[in-house]
């Protein structure tokens, strides 16, 4: 897989994720007591995103979260 097609797969799931975004803070603004089960949806994707890398890093004996600079983060 080229450093390409790595990029083009992260915009493309950064757009999902904006588009995500904005449905959960719509539906939160309509209705306030929706607040918990997107809570939840997010929870769920988040932990599955991070048992991902815990996986798959584990399977690659490569340590996937060390290849990113937190604190340039912002």
């Amino acid at each position: 897989m080229s450093e390409q097609n790595i990029d083009n797969h992260l915009r493309e799931a950064l757009a999902h994720l904006e588009l995500a975004l904005n449905q959960s803070v719509r539906c939160v603004l309509e209705n306030d007591g929706a607040k918990k089960e997107i809570g939840l949806k997010w929870e769920r994707f988040l932990g599955e995103f991070m048992g991902q890398i815990r996986e798959k890093g584990k399977k690659s004996r490569l340590n996937l979260l060390s290849w990113i600079s937190f604190p340039r983060i912002r």
